[in-house]
């Protein structure tokens, strides 16, 4: 009997996963008892960065020099800590931006692409090499907003 309800939640859970692209609490609640209690992963968040975007993407800071267009300031992650594995976005609702990654004053390359308030995005592993991050392409937005970023470990 135990497998048969094993296999039941596992069937019910796969579809809403792949319908959604999450898993459902329900799902992982109901695993986690017929387990033995075990303990679930709780998700830890420090605020890493805040910065100030444009509605509209702005030239380079430095006239007559070759570089992206973008619409914030650059964004440093200050002390992210041990173990973080993603950063979450907190944005006005409404709307979408793109993040680039700086590496050198003059280019920047892009990293992720329609972030939105509450949206989590992976560590990428370049990040390490160069923190500096900025907003480009925003939508939605007809002010100024704020963008805080999240480290998620």
């Amino acid at each position: 009997m135990k497998k048969k309800t094993k296999l039941l939640i596992a069937s019910l859970a796969v579809p809403f996963v792949l319908s959604t692209g999450e898993v459902s609490t329900f799902a992982q609640t109901s695993t986690s008892e017929q387990e033995g209690n075990i303990a679930q992963q709780e998700e830890r968040l420090k605020l890493v960065g805040t910065v100030i975007s444009s509605p509209t993407n702005r030239p380079p800071s430095y006239e007559g020099m070759p570089g992206q267009l973008h619409s914030s300031d650059t964004i440093l992650l200050a002390s992210p800590p041990k173990g973080i594995y993603a950063l979450k976005w907190v944005a006005p609702e409404g709307v979408t931006f793109d993040v680039y990654r700086g590496l050198t004053p003059f280019m920047d390359v892009p990293l992720f692409h329609n972030v939105s308030n509450g949206i989590k995005t992976d560590l990428s592993s370049t990040l390490a090499f160069s923190p500096a991050l900025k907003i480009a392409n925003p939508e939605g937005a007809t002010e100024d907003f704020e963008v805080k970023v999240y480290a998620v470990y």
